[in-house]
């Protein structure tokens, strides 16, 4: 008896947080207003999350301007908490003439994007290092100006369009996750899983490619000196480089390789082969 009175506060409990957690539904009036504020607070990274559209800017000061219809606007938080910046919703928005919000930013040092929502920058964003976590189908369109490091992680249906300069530069992506990047770095590492698929063009010293699980690579227009590739792949490959490649390829895939480099080939199994264009 006394089990069953636990599992029975149990699911009373769990029933009470789930409806906690469920975000009452809200359409929008049609009459459009802008509100600006200060953001109060100290933080070096930003969440965006609930189908959010966000801009972002460098700055001198921590500000934000919303634009939306009147009666949403007091359902949109902009607000600081142990060093996050969260921009989300109270309700669920079902329906809005207008939803944006404009960031200006003094520094961030990383960026998640959950739940649909979209970042973009108006201008070339400037920083030291940065980030940048998307999940959950969410999109970004941003242009980055990175002093030292930068690392791109996606997942979840999650897609980018990223204009990027960097010391060095990771990007890890899985899950069906798509990128088309410009890139300008010394030193690329790219790792692709789960039918990912990255368009990479621009300039790099060094590359490392790291590809498996059906994950599509064109990096036919990224000018690199020196490539490392290494693949458990089925899908075709297209990679630059004007000095050397060291090759190691498993399964079915189709490797061309551009600019006439040394081919080194560490391991060629299964059905893989090498095209030199």
């Amino acid at each position: 008896m006394k089990k069953y009175i636990i599992f029975l506060a149990s699911c009373i409990l769990f029933s009470a947080v789930s409806l906690a957690q469920k975000k009452e539904k809200v359409k929008g009036d049609k009459e459009v207003i802008s509100t600006s504020n200060e953001i109060i607070g100290e933080f070096n990274h930003l969440e965006i999350s609930d189908n959010l559209e966000v801009e972002i800017q460098t700055s001198n000061r921590n500000s934000y301007v919303l634009t939306t219809d009147q009666n949403l606007a007091e359902e949109v938080e902009v607000r600081v908490s142990n060093g996050v910046l969260k921009v989300y919703t109270r309700s669920k928005i079902v329906k809005n003439k207008k939803l944006h919000i404009f960031l200006n930013l003094t520094g961030i040092e990383s960026i998640t994007i959950n739940d649909d929502a979209v970042l973009e920058t108006s201008s070339e964003f400037d920083t030291d290092k940065i980030t940048i976590y998307a999940n959950n189908s969410s999109q970004f369109d941003i242009k980055l100006d990175v002093n030292s490091s930068a690392e791109i992680i996606m997942s979840d249906n999650s897609k980018g369009k990223l204009d990027l300069r960097a010391g060095n530069i990771v990007i890890n992506m899985e899950k069906r996750s798509d990128l088309k990047a410009d890139l300008q770095t010394d030193d690329l590492n790219v790792v692709l899983n789960k039918s990912a698929s990255a368009k990479l063009d621009g300039k790099a010293t060094n590359v490392v490619f790291n590809l498996e699980g059906n994950s599509n690579l064109n990096a036919k227009k990224l000018n690199a000196q020196t490539a490392v590739l290494n693949s458990k792949n089925k899908s075709d490959i297209y990679v630059d480089a004007s000095k050397s490649i060291e090759i190691d390829a498993e399964g079915k895939s189709t490797i061309y390789v551009y600019g006439n480099p040394d081919i080194q080939v560490k391991g060629l199994t299964d059905k893989s082969k090498i095209i030199k264009k």
